[in-house]
């Protein structure tokens, strides 16, 4: 049986997909392949199927993150559900097997593979948060770009299919109440440069609908030109939507502009999203 069911969501992922699935069929424990295909026009399918054990197909205007991980986690069969990026690899032959591990063994409600804990303290080792240190920590932690699950929690909380991003991290608010805690792995980080691989363009739009997300959800600090300014300058930028990149340099500029163009952008906050799709 397999201890894990992993759902790679696809679309027009040919250049990318077969690495993302040798990557799984080469872990050291039998995994569940779900693949879910948001409309793909090229290869992706036909690269794909060999390696899936169940194809799900959404239309492209039916696509959401949430529905789609939703569509393939109602497949699954396994304890543990795995979501992986089509555009991303597994690091390590044990990854599903650790990462399974923190859920089977009673510890985690889910898991995900970060380099440092909320405060931007480097860990060593794992570290589990709680439902209380996530929601003082909302722009941190859980991405559905590599991640696993309890397939028990996901029946009683299902992701939410209308936010148009930052479905993971909104899951988390909701699903871990009396449902055991975050557990965060150094040694489950899966590298996501295909955010930035596309080019500035596309990683500056998908920035803003990030953090235009988020900003529906839950209220963020004011980010005006001072503070664009600043940030872009700082070694380690205390913002939490900005990565360590070079400071001055090109990519940090576009992470700047995103996070002030979010900030004007957004609707006013709503307050706590409390309910989302459940089952």
């Amino acid at each position: 049986m397999a201890v894990a069911s992993v759902i790679v969501r696809t679309y027009d992922s040919a250049a990318t997909v077969v690495a993302t699935l040798e990557s799984v069929r080469a872990q050291d424990v039998e995994a569940e392949v779900v693949v879910v295909d948001s409309g793909s026009t090229d290869a992706t399918l036909e690269l794909a199927a060999p390696f899936a054990d169940h194809l799900v197909r959404l239309d492209r205007e039916e696509f959401s993150y949430g529905r789609a991980l939703n569509r393939g986690a109602a497949a699954a069969t396994a304890p543990v559900h795995v979501a992986l990026s089509s555009h991303c690899v597994l690091p390590r032959t044990d990854w599903l097997r650790i990462a399974a591990g923190h859920v089977l063994d009673g510890g985690a409600a889910a898991v995900v593979g970060l380099p440092q804990d909320g405060e931007r303290r480097p860990l060593d080792a794992p570290f589990r948060a709680d439902h209380a240190y996530v929601l003082s920590h909302q722009h941190w932690g859980f991405s559905n770009h590599a991640s696993a699950w309890s397939a028990q929690v996901w029946r009683r909380h299902r992701f939410d299919e209308e936010l148009t991003a930052t479905e993971d991290k909104e899951w988390t608010w909701r699903a871990l109440e009396g449902a055991g805690p975050l557990v965060v792995d150094p040694r489950l980080v899966v590298a996501g440069l295909h955010r930035r691989s596309a080019g500035v363009r596309p990683y500056y739009a998908r920035m803003v609908k990030e953090i235009s997300s988020i900003q529906h959800l839950r209220p963020l600090p004011p980010f005006g030109a001072r503070e664009a300014l600043v940030e872009w300058g700082r070694t380690r930028p205390r913002d939490p939507f900005l990565t360590g990149a070079r400071p001055f340099g090109r990519t940090r500029l576009v992470e700047v502009l995103a996070r002030w163009r979010a900030a004007r952008v957004a609707p006013p906050p709503t307050g706590a999203r409390g309910g989302g799709v459940s089952a």
